[in-house]
């Protein structure tokens, strides 16, 4: 249901950049996004994880500085700058050795630390991939090539990381949590 619901401004931002320019689809986004976390904030009980504030909080500023100077430039940073901080915060996880992927998936995977370690340094290559693909199509691309590949253009690129994390992970799932499958088998 989340990952529905997170699908919500995306599809406004598509619509309105498609039909009425990216300013235009920046309104929706921020207005979609506000309605999304609402929803979010009331089901997690007055709480929003980190990742959800920064992507707020960065949706509130690049959308509003967009709509305030009437200007898709910065729009266009959002989707960079949101990938380029989530890379730089599992870079210095790794650097001071708390892995954050470790927190969040420790309880599906069982990883030495050095696997989690890696498992978080291939996210961050994910993410400076993300940044610069989301950089390319912003600034060297027509705005609708930029509006296909914010909109979709990301999902294979995204598909195909996530394979390959699970052909690499499969075998390392929590025991409870491999005994589960099976038992639905």
């Amino acid at each position: 249901m989340t990952a529905i619901l997170d699908l919500i401004p995306l599809v406004a931002f598509f619509y309105f950049a498609k039909t009425q320019g990216v300013i235009a689809g920046a309104g929706a986004l921020l207005i979609a996004t506000l309605a999304v976390y609402v929803v979010h904030f009331s089901k997690q009980k007055g709480k929003l994880n980190k990742q959800q504030w920064v992507t707020l909080i960065l949706t509130i500023l690049f959308c509003g500085l967009s709509l305030a100077f009437n200007n898709d430039i910065f729009i266009k940073w959002k989707s960079v700058v949101i990938n380029s901080v989530f890379a730089i915060a599992l870079l210095i996880s790794v650097i001071i050795n708390k892995p954050l992927l470790k927190f969040a998936m420790n309880q599906f995977f069982q990883l030495s630390n050095k696997g989690w370690q890696n498992l978080t340094l291939a996210w961050v290559g994910y993410f400076v991939i993300m940044a610069g693909l989301q950089y390319y199509f912003a600034f060297f691309s027509s705005n609708e090539t930029w509006i296909n590949f914010k909109t979709y253009g990301w999902i294979p690129v995204m598909l195909i990381f996530m394979v390959g994390q699970f052909a690499v992970l499969k075998n390392h799932l929590n025991p409870n949590i491999q005994k589960q499958l099976n038992e639905k088998k």
